[in-house]
């Protein structure tokens, strides 16, 4: 989503679509009965069972979103954003600009992970370029899909998990781009740092939601942190490797340094903030969260992924994160985004998050094969732990916007045709 810092943190919350319109709900596409074809693929990828219960469907139905703030450069970014919008025809799907702005930054991304896999190499110019356009496009994109749903009469509480999902998964490769572009593989401990702050600071966006039953943005939010991102993208094209290794006068330390510093404030302040509405700000039963439960209980989760990555690092016989730091933060972030689009469904449907997750299987054998003294090459370990991460991401995410689109009796990828003809004048 988060040196992508977040402004208030070092996490990217990519939640602009979010509070520009107050409205991020979108649920339209392929019919629900269509999602899938019938047969082996379908078997295979969806869950064997309905990861939601009849009471989950029903508190989602009753789910109403609610955000407060606004950030600095918002009210600039609107005439563009309303401008943009205005442009797109009403056919077009909220959740279909959604996912294609989610596979233009995953795209361009992976384009700097070929050139930089270990995150100290110097990629071409054009590489560079291409990210600071896919991280503009992502979040022109992601800013007008709510904007969209209210065009054109088909918001739905898909529509907003959708959203959410995507940015969840986003901010993994947004984090890690970042890290690429500033040459952050040289300082590994400074690049485990800014990628697990990122992801840590949007899944603490939606704990806060959880809690108070309001996403709340701030001055300095997530607009603001992706324009930063975008220079520090077209520095890496104008400045290369000679730029981040210059020394800053004075301070004496490494141009590359001041994204990670950046990150590390606004980790700080972000978590003022956060932990702040978290134990004040329960809206439950003696100040619990919006399902009843703890207000503590969502730290078990995105602790365990971040312990289990830290002691991971740092036991490594082989020095597994310093040389294949993208590969690692792919394999642990796939299992954060898992853990987060939870956290949302959670909070959409006030219902209790349970820690066992199959999420943790990568990560559990990558732990285990370091107990045993990597009896088996760790190095292959991480591969079957990111594959085995992705797929279970995927799995659990198509099952879940299966289930709901089919209960809603909604598209995914397209627009009634009578929502368009029905749809309010933009």
């Amino acid at each position: 989503m988060s040196a992508t810092g977040q402004q208030q943190g070092g996490g990217l919350r990519t939640r602009r679509g979010l509070s520009r319109d107050k409205d991020p709900g979108h649920g339209m596409g392929m019919e629900a009965t269509c999602w899938l074809s019938p047969g082996v693929l379908r078997r295979l990828i969806e869950l064997p069972s309905p990861p939601l219960s009849r009471h989950q469907l029903k508190r989602l139905e009753e789910h109403r979103y609610s955000s407060a703030g606004r950030s600095l450069l918002e009210p600039l970014m609107q005439r563009y954003w309303e401008w943009l919008v205005g442009r797109v025809p009403s056919w077009i799907a909220p959740n279909l600009i959604t996912i294609i702005g989610l596979a233009t930054n995953v795209f361009t991304t992976l384009v700097l992970v070929y050139y930089c896999p270990t995150a100290t190499e110097q990629a071409p110019l054009w590489a560079y370029l291409l990210c600071a356009v896919g991280l503009f496009i992502y979040q022109s994109l992601d800013a007008i899909d709510g904007k969209q749903a209210r065009r054109t009469n088909s918001s739905s509480p898909l529509g907003e998990l959708f959203d959410h999902g995507c940015d969840s998964l986003s901010t993994v490769f947004v984090v890690l781009g970042t890290s690429i572009a500033a040459q952050l593989g040289t300082n590994p401990d400074w690049m485990f740092f800014c990628c697990f702050a990122g992801m840590f600071m949007f899944y603490c966006a939606h704990w806060q939601t959880y809690v108070s039953g309001t996403l709340r943005f701030g001055i300095i939010d997530v607009t603001e942190v992706q324009i930063f991102i975008i220079i520090v993208y077209l520095l890496a094209a104008v400045g290369g490797s000679a730029f981040w290794q210059s020394l800053i006068p004075i301070l004496n330390i490494q141009m590359k340094m001041i994204p990670a510093i950046c990150t590390l404030l606004g980790a700080i302040f972000s978590c003022t903030n956060y932990f702040r509405v978290i134990f004040t700000g329960g809206v439950g039963k003696n100040g619990s969260t919006i399902a009843g439960t703890s207000v503590l209980s969502p730290v078990l989760h995105i602790g365990s992924v971040i312990i289990l990555a830290m002691m991971i690092y740092k036991k490594s016989a082989v020095q597994l994160f310093e040389n294949h730091p993208c590969l690692y933060i792919l394999a642990f972030g796939f299992v954060s985004a898992k853990i987060t689009n939870k956290l949302v469904v959670a909070h959409m449907t006030k219902s209790e998050m349970h820690l066992h997750d199959l999420a943790f299987l990568g990560p559990g054998l990558l732990f285990l094969d370091q107990y045993f003294n990597s009896f088996i090459d760790e190095y292959l370990v991480l591969w079957i732990a990111l594959i085995l991460s992705l797929f279970d991401l995927v799995r659990y995410c198509v099952s879940v916007c299966n289930q709901i689109a089919c209960h809603l009796h909604i598209f995914v990828f397209k627009i009634k045709p009578c929502s368009v003809l029905g749809s309010a004048p933009h």
